[in-house]
């Protein structure tokens, strides 16, 4: 799973520098208009309806002993299972945590250049590549997804740890680096969270979906409702920042979704013995 998350993150990785250079090259980001987004939007939808349709005409395994036959009748409601139930919160919080850092950080970036703050690259406060002008916010968020790709990549070599232990571990850090970049107000500190965040879709998944055995099928597509969060939050982290007049203490979101995530590895994903019996 590690592995294939990898390659999503690799998408996400170059996404901020074909957008900044490619799409709207040398268009500062207040100038652009609903009008040019047509065309990029339409193209997303074009590869959506590709997708789709390669996907329908691929033969994928069924897995045994992952869902009951079609005339078998479950006795036991999938929302029965506690440890299903709050791993589905978990992962709202989760895919929150992680769209608002990498949607958000550009906007914060911009807010710290307009105030005269700035922000710099190795003493430059411009980076420039193949002659165009990519900007420091486009290369937080390019640092941010990176972060997921190579962390994907490392943790799936950790096949004899625990996902308890894991995302206890990565939940943790994750947590105090984003506090840490709250107080010092600053960007290169978050995106470092990238590296935590790489590991937890995968534990939180493995967690949520153990021992449920026959019902493990219906248990993935309901798990997947949880990504939702990636939709709520960053907006809600927006209003805040409207709210507060700045971006900075708005990263306390993603602390009390990191904060969640470490109660559910260590007391919400616990199996009670009765439960998949």
């Amino acid at each position: 799973m590690n592995i294939v998350c990898a390659i999503n993150s690799f998408g996400t990785t170059i996404a901020p520098f074909f957008v900044t250079g490619v799409i709207f090259a040398g268009v500062a980001l207040e100038s652009i208009t609903a009008t040019q987004l047509m065309v990029p939007f339409f193209l997303i939808t074009l590869c959506v309806l590709v997708t789709t349709l390669i996907t329908s005409r691929l033969n994928l395994p069924d897995l045994q002993e992952t869902r009951a036959n079609s005339r078998e009748k479950l006795k036991h409601s999938i929302w029965s299972f506690r440890h299903l139930t709050l791993g589905v919160v978990a992962i709202f919080f989760y895919v929150g945590a992680e769209v608002a850092v990498g949607v958000n950080v550009n906007l914060h970036a911009m807010e710290l250049i307009e105030s005269g703050k700035g922000l710099s690259f190795f003493g430059r406060h411009h980076l420039i590549l193949w002659g165009l002008d990519l900007g420091i916010p486009a290369l937080l968020a390019t640092l941010y997804w990176g972060g997921l790709m190579v962390g994907r990549l490392i943790f799936s070599l950790f096949n004899n740890i625990t996902p308890r232990i894991l995302l206890t571990v990565t939940t943790s850090i994750a947590a105090i680096l984003t506090l840490i970049a709250i107080i010092s107000d600053n960007l290169w500190i978050l995106v470092s969270v990238g590296l935590c965040h790489s590991v937890m879709w995968s534990c939180i998944f493995t967690l949520a979906i153990k021992g449920l055995k026959k019902y493990t099928s219906k248990a993935s597509g309901i798990f997947m409702m949880g990504v939702f969060g990636g939709a709520v939050f960053p907006v809600l982290q927006g209003i805040l920042a409207d709210t507060l007049g700045g971006w900075q203490w708005t990263w306390l979101i993603v602390v009390v979704c990191e904060l969640y995530m470490l109660y559910y590895a260590q007391i919400g994903s616990r199996i009670k013995d009765e439960e998949c019996q």
